[in-house]
């Protein structure tokens, strides 16, 4: 009965490790996930230190902003709603119920004001307040649904929004994929992109790598800015990572696992580096992960 009742105990232990946050990952060292600097950088992401499944509710997670020190906020693609979610353990602290159900895909928090993004380009915002539910303003943008916006931060400056299809925008013809800036103030985007990334260009800089030397595809997702650093960090659900500098050159590009990263859609950073990234759930729950800065 001894020797049961640990067999028991042991399984039940091992049930909770696997259900817990922390699932160690295993990557081979001949692996296309390990071949980029990782010195240079600072982040494993063969390995998050942290991963949280989200509420069901957040299964289709799309956006990621950072908060505070405990509080991020996400959206999901069809309710309306914006999400702060605690970023110990991605659990709901509310929801925020800003506009009618649409296709939202981004989102940001400057200075306690709250952006949204619609993939067609519209663009809400409203203070961040105790109210469960708000009137968001709504302005329609030179961008339109062929663009099909999925990233949106901040700079500093202005908003960068990246275009997942057409880079094309009020007359500027890009070849590739682009991101444009949007002023805060007027509610105008740039005339001209800020800088554009053909998948020929990725390839070029990968010329010469053993394990991954060509991306399939890239299509982004979701984008930040490195607080430290201000290389920019340009996700695409085709589980790749590009990081520009500051300066808009190409600094390095990062296969993700799609056995960890099923869907990646959001990204964001604390002020100490720390990087989060959301993924979609692909018919199962959404996921959370959290990579600390190790440099």
């Amino acid at each position: 009965m001894k020797t049961f009742t640990m067999l028991i105990l042991g399984m039940l232990a091992l049930t909770m490790l696997t259900n817990n946050c922390n699932t160690i990952y295993e990557t081979d060292s001949d692996s296309t996930y390990l071949d980029y600097n990782e010195k240079e950088i600072g982040y494993k992401f063969y390995q998050p230190d942290r991963e949280d499944k989200l509420h069901d509710d957040l299964e289709e997670t799309s956006g990621l902003a950072y908060i505070d020190e405990n509080t991020l906020a996400t959206i999901e693609d069809e309710s309306g709603y914006l999400y702060l979610i605690n970023s110990a353990n991605g659990e709901i602290q509310r929801k925020i119920k800003f506009h009618k159900s649409g296709d939202y895909e981004s989102v940001e928090i400057i200075d306690g004001m709250a952006y949204v993004m619609k993939s067609n380009g519209d663009l809400y915002f409203f203070e961040l307040t105790d109210e469960d539910k708000v009137d968001a303003e709504e302005v329609e943008t030179a961008f339109s649904s062929k663009n099909n916006l999925e990233g949106m931060c901040y700079d500093g400056k202005q908003l960068l929004i990246a275009c997942k299809n057409s880079g094309d925008v009020d007359g500027n013809e890009v070849d590739g994929k682009a991101i444009y800036g949007l002023d805060l103030e007027t509610k105008e985007v740039s005339k001209k992109d800020l800088f554009h990334v053909k998948e020929s260009d990725l390839d070029a800089f990968l010329e010469g790598r053993k394990y991954f030397d060509h991306v399939k595809e890239f299509d982004p997702s979701g984008i930040d800015v490195h607080p430290i650093t201000n290389d920019i960090y340009v996700i695409s659900a085709d589980h790749v990572i590009t990081i520009f500098t500051a300066d808009y050159k190409i600094k390095e590009v990062v296969k993700l696992d799609k056995h960890i990263y099923q869907q990646p859609e959001g990204i964001c950073f604390t002020p100490d580096g720390t990087l989060y990234i959301s993924s979609e759930g692909k018919g199962k729950r959404g996921r959370l992960f959290k990579l600390l800065y190790q440099k």
